[in-house]
């Protein structure tokens, strides 16, 4: 939890003034569809309560100074200086935006103090960050806030954002993270073609619980990249085999018709390719059913469709890690969750699990001494709960 009012004191202390508005980014978890965003899939991302959160006012001079609590540092950034390389620090999402946000007119400078509630692992900690920025730096080059009915500024922040991860950070990142933290709520996303429908909340009766493992992990530096490096490899064979049946990331791989998927497995004899290739098909394929499951608010299939997803995603994918499979499996074994499954990029991070309201505690308790027995490590249970997408408030 954060608490608004020492921040703000601490916005007083390091700029001499009172901020002038606050914003507010949140996190989000993966309901489901995994590794298939950079496939141009269907997705069903929740953006959550835990959040980015900052407090800014205009100064009137070209400098931008940028304080994080997480990091206890302050930076300082004049646009016109020339682009630095990125150095794998926090500080690279800044320098992305303001460029390629074409952060360029004089005067437009603002100091910001940031601080954030997100695991940095599974929560979509980066694209919080870079959604906050990215609304306070449109806020300083136009003078207006983006309204949260404004669909179509808030996807065009989003592909921004994704450009900074892809280009600057050097991540190659899906549409899905910056798009559900800026627009918010429960959806499907399709990553193609960037319609989305906003389905309704998870039923009173049961909550979604984040489960963080303890164990971090760097996106850059992880298999992800390899990940999304395979898929271009299945893409690259698939144009080569047919050159009238070129699929590329963006025309879709996750969005080939059934007869054209048996035709690529049978293509793909060698691993690890056809076992990337099974998880994408069979994960898109559970989005759909969850998003029925959801309309009919049947818990018992949505929670089958998440050990679904898990035992691909660790199985088929190889993206999980032997934390993420003991505390999955043990909110499975614990008897009071319906379905648990990692999310997010895996490699360590956070899982999440779908519990019951009346056997929330009981199944904290059992999974927290169990895998703290096992591992050595305190995980951190907590129910989530959905969350409006990013916005800014005058003080």
């Amino acid at each position: 939890m954060i608490d608004e009012a020492i921040a703000q004191a601490q916005f007083e202390h390091l700029f001499n003034a009172k901020p002038s508005f606050a914003v507010r980014c949140p996190g989000r978890i993966n309901l489901i569809g995994e590794h298939i965003d950079y496939c141009g899939g269907l997705v069903m991302p929740m953006a959550i309560a835990q959040s980015t959160q900052g407090w800014y006012r205009f100064n009137g001079t070209s400098q931008i100074r940028i304080y994080s609590a997480r990091f206890d540092a302050l930076t300082s950034f004049n646009p016109h200086d020339v682009l630095q390389p990125p150095k794998g620090t926090w500080e690279d999402y800044v320098q992305g935006i303001l460029n390629l946000g074409a952060h360029r007119q004089a005067g437009c400078g603002f100091d910001l103090l940031v601080t954030s509630d997100l695991n940095a692992g599974g929560l979509s900690s980066s694209a919080s960050f870079l959604g906050l920025l990215a609304l306070v730096n449109h806020h300083a080059l136009t003078g207006a806030r983006i309204e949260s009915r404004d669909v179509s500024q808030r996807l065009t922040l989003a592909l921004l954002c994704q450009q900074v991860e892809n280009q600057f950070v050097g991540v190659p990142s899906g549409i899905m993270d910056p798009a559900s933290v800026l627009l918010g709520g429960l959806m499907t996303l399709d990553c193609r073609t960037l319609k989305f429908q906003p389905l309704q909340a998870i039923p009173e009766t049961h909550r979604l619980v984040i489960m963080d493992t303890g164990v971090p992990r760097t996106l850059a530096a992880s298999g992800y990249a390899q990940r999304v490096a395979e898929v271009d490899a299945i893409e690259t064979l698939i144009a080569n085999r047919d050159s009238t049946d070129k699929t590329s990331r963006h025309a879709g791989l996750a969005t080939l018709p059934d007869d054209q998927m048996a035709k690529v497995l049978a293509l793909l004899a060698s691993d690890p390719l056809k076992h990337r290739a099974r998880h994408i098909f069979s994960e898109q394929a559970r989005v759909v059913q969850a998003a029925l499951a959801l309309e009919k608010e049947d818990m018992g299939v949505l929670g089958h469709l998440m050990n679904e997803s898990h035992q691909s995603l660790s199985v088929e994918y190889d993206v999980s890690c032997p934390e993420l499979d003991l505390i999955t499996q043990l909110s499975r074994d614990s008897g009071l969750a319906l379905g648990a499954r990692m999310t997010g990029a895996g490699f360590g991070g956070c899982a999440i699990s779908l519990v019951p309201v009346e056997h929330l505690e009981g199944h904290q308790a059992w999974v927290t001494r169990a895998y703290r027995q096992q591992t050595g490590i305190e995980p951190i249970l907590l129910a989530s709960e959905v969350a409006e997408g990013a916005n800014i408030i005058a003080l």
